[in-house]
């Protein structure tokens, strides 16, 4: 009996010691000190709408009358994830969106929970601010693969195909703790983590410094963290693969490409985005991770350009 005693007393000083030093990374690393406010919208670059969650910050480039790609970016870097993805489509006679998600680079912070009905929400509100009348293709990188589809299975007639870069598919599970303490660990170790990670040796010079200061830029902004944590728990564990079936049920046709490497999203998932949604395209890099379009991007507009002159 004593020997259980003792191993309960080390367990739960064991916690404590955990629980601490999460706490100090936590207070180490949060870095957010600006209110979400009129002097933060005047530093955004791009335009500003209110929609009605919020405020949303957006790049719309391009030729009004032509056909339209709207670039919906991940869990935590905004826009800037696309590199030079929005240039190329530009060059090539595409009208462009790109924006940040709630919680994300410069768009507002609302205090609701985080889940695919805010983000299908944002980005239907937002063509309709833009009075964007015709139908569109969407683009989403990682998570926003996962808001892009489930906007395109509830809006059917406002999206003409789907282009899906290592797309959350399979539903994540929560973490077992509370999300104040999920809070804490994304605060002290993932959000440095990932900043660290914008130092990738396939970035170029000039993509590091804008993510980077993108980056550092959202970081400050009260609300970052919280709407990561929020996005985790409330939208990463929703039922994703029935919004790709829907697409597949509307005739939607989609491009999948993705890294072999990806140690973000697996690339075995892929086989379930293929089952599930309508893939006329799949383009896989044997030796490239999660970010295909920053890796290979030659190779990645190419394909993309191929998919939207085939729509």
């Amino acid at each position: 009996m004593k020997i259980l005693k003792w191993l309960g007393i080390a367990l739960v000083l064991l916690l404590i010691a955990i629980l601490i030093f999460v706490f100090v990374s936590h207070r180490q690393n949060f870095v957010e000190h600006r209110n979400y406010d009129e002097q933060v919208r005047l530093e955004a670059p791009g335009s500003l709408v209110q929609l009605s969650q919020g405020y949303t910050h957006y790049h719309l480039q391009g030729p009004s009358d032509a056909p339209m790609v709207v670039l919906v970016h991940g869990f935590s870097i905004p826009a800037e994830a696309w590199g030079e993805t929005a240039e190329f489509l530009l060059a090539q006679g595409y009208q462009v969106l790109s924006y940040d998600l709630y919680g994300r680079g410069y768009s507002e912070r609302p205090r609701v929970m985080y889940t695919g009905e805010v983000f299908e929400r944002q980005l239907i509100d937002l063509l309709d601010a833009l009075h964007v009348q015709q139908p569109i293709v969407l683009a989403g990188l990682s998570m926003g693969g996962a808001v892009v589809m489930r906007t395109a299975a509830n809006h059917p007639e406002r999206v003409r195909g789907n282009i899906l870069l290592a797309p959350l598919h399979q539903p994540l599970q929560p973490p077992p703790m509370p999300e104040r303490i999920g809070h804490y660990m994304i605060s002290g170790f993932y959000v440095p983590t990932l900043r660290a990670s914008l130092a990738a040796d396939y970035l170029t010079p000039e993509q590091q410094e804008q993510m980077l200061e993108a980056y550092d830029a959202q970081m400050q902004i009260r609300g970052f963290t919280r709407a990561l944590t929020s996005s985790f728990y409330a939208f990463t564990t929703e039922d994703h693969p029935s919004f790709y079936r829907q697409t597949q049920e509307h005739g939607q046709p989609t491009l999948l490409i993705w890294g072999e490497r990806d140690n973000v999203v697996p690339f075995r998932q892929s086989e379930g985005v293929r089952a599930d949604a309508l893939v006329v395209d799949f383009l896989a890099f044997p030796d490239v991770g999660h970010a295909p379009h920053l890796e290979r991007p030659e190779e990645v507009q190419r394909t993309m350009l191929q998919f939207l002159q085939s729509l």
